[in-house]
């Protein structure tokens, strides 16, 4: 592959320019050698008249591997993605602001085809330092590539995006591997701002994204780190998922989620929403859903009415599994170190609807102590995996899932020695740190109680094991050491 040199505050020259430049220096032709100006055939610097779409089109199918494609400054509006097939291409405009003087923005509103920019099966592409507004679809779509970068971009519904956004996704690399997204900024999805799928090796970094119905979500994909990102105002600010299809990985494993600022993630669901989205509750600072080996650490998780962590198996969503090949328990989830307050005030979804029992109890036994009325910071549903498990009593009926037991070792779900800036913490009497709901216990002990139930399907099973464990759930008082995610990258 013909390898770029690195280009130093490269400014394109004009015709004109390299005119008078080559006339000073001498020499008796009258006719100027335009050659030895022109850029290397490798560098395509767009001028403002061809930021069209028939132009555009016709660039980017043309382009040569290891080609760098300079955008000119100004607001440019398209009808129709534009769209880019060549490995090797860095594509980098001005600036990713708002202002057309001095930055690149590619304006997609009301084009009549959906997406933005769109890269598919290049191994090596670098987009940045551009914007992508209003586009329908996804802003920034890349798929079955390899070394994907994105860095200072903006991808933004500039127009009431909860009320009206139809960008899907902001930045949407997907089904590829060796993934960076940096210094960023995605706003008004009507799903994620930044979402990785299907992929593996992977940062996301630096990013400011807000607005979306999830800042960051990273799904049925292996190795990812995310970290310093300032995510707030979205519904869910950081969501891991792994949920069955037919999916490139069956099992998302392996993420980490450490140093960001995640805070004020009480946006209400996007009215254009649609699918598996749609049910995480408003005001949740971190979701993980049936996936493995989840770090979070060193966090600041600050403002979520919902709860700060909350960690499901997939029967807690009440959806439906039609793949007989998904594994739909969490297994191996760790969070420790993170700084959380103003968690849990005013529970939202489930906890709203179907849970609402257990959060009324829940109050009034805190409130009778004179204790504040709040849903604890970690949350988790209390489903085990039987084949992951100990001392499980199965329920009939239920597909081996049953109450009590512990899970093994590497399947934990682990919350401890988090700090908690505004909730009382007294040994032993009270700690707002964790709840384990033990769902199974619990629907089944409500089904009884509702005549549902016929009251000898409980018969010899301790009562406790069809309550919620809190405070102090001695299933969730536990360390683990994760698997580290590999070195970046490490797929050829």
């Amino acid at each position: 592959m013909n390898k770029l040199p690195r280009l130093k505050h490269f400014q394109p020259m004009s015709y004109a320019t390299a005119m008078l430049m080559l006339a000073s220096c001498g020499g008796s032709s009258s006719v100027p050698v335009v050659e030895a100006v022109v850029p290397s055939t490798l560098d395509v610097v767009i001028t403002a008249a061809q930021m069209n779409d028939s132009d555009m089109s016709n660039l980017l199918f043309r382009l040569k591997e290891g080609s760098t494609v300079m955008l000119p400054a100004g607001k440019f509006h398209f009808d129709r993605p534009l769209i880019m097939n060549t490995s090797g291409v860095t594509i980098i405009g001005k600036g990713s602001g708002s202002n057309p003087a001095s930055d690149t923005i590619l304006s997609f509103k009301d084009a009549s085809s959906r997406n933005g920019l769109q890269v598919s099966n290049v191994k090596t592409i670098t987009l940045k330092n551009f914007a992508v507004e209003d586009a329908a679809g996804n802003a920034v779509f890349v798929s079955a590539s390899s070394n994907v970068t994105m860095d200072g971009l903006r991808a933004e519904w500039t127009t009431d995006p909860t009320k009206t956004s139809k960008m899907a996704y902001g930045l949407y690399p997907v089904n590829s591997d060796n993934i960076i997204v940096k210094n960023s900024k995605v706003i008004g999805s009507e799903d994620a701002g930044i979402y990785v799928g299907q992929s593996q090796n992977i940062r996301v970094s630096n990013n400011e994204v807000y607005l979306n119905v999830a800042g960051v979500e990273i799904e049925n994909s292996l190795n990812a780190i995310v970290e310093n990102n300032d995510l707030h105002d979205n519904t869910g600010g950081v969501l891991v998922f792994s949920l069955p299809g037919t999916y490139r990985f069956k099992k998302g494993s392996g993420v980490l989620i450490q140093n960001n600022n995640i805070h004020d993630n009480n946006t209400p669901v996007a009215d254009n929403a649609t699918g598996f989205v749609t049910s995480v509750p408003v005001g949740t600072g971190i979701m993980v859903l049936a996936a493995d080996n989840t770090e979070i650490k060193n966090n600041v998780i600050k403002n979520h009415k919902t709860t700060s962590i909350l960690a499901l198996s997939y029967q807690a969503t009440g959806f439906a599994i039609n793949d007989p090949a998904y594994n739909p328990f969490i297994h191996g989830l760790y969070a420790y170190g993170n700084t959380i307050s103003l968690s849990g005030y005013a529970p939202d979804g489930a906890f709203k609807t179907e849970l609402k029992p257990l959060v009324d109890g829940l109050f009034a036994q805190l409130a009778s102590n004179g204790l504040p009325t709040l849903l604890p910071y970690g949350v988790w549903d209390g489903i085990l995996d039987p084949a992951k498990s100990s001392g499980l009593l199965p329920l009939p009926g239920l597909g081996g899932l049953g109450v009590g037991g512990v899970a093994s070792d590497d399947s934990r779900i682990c919350i401890k020695n988090n700090t908690s800036l505004d909730t009382p913490v007294i040994d032993t009497v009270i700690s707002y740190e964790t709840l384990d709901i033990n769902l199974i216990g619990l629907k089944l002990g409500a089904s009884i109680e509702a005549g549902e139930t016929p009251p000898e399907a409980i018969a010899g099973i301790p009562v406790e094991l069809l309550q919620p464990s809190f405070p102090f759930a001695p299933r969730m008082n536990c360390q683990l050491t994760l698997p580290a995610i590999p070195a970046f990258p490490i797929i050829k």
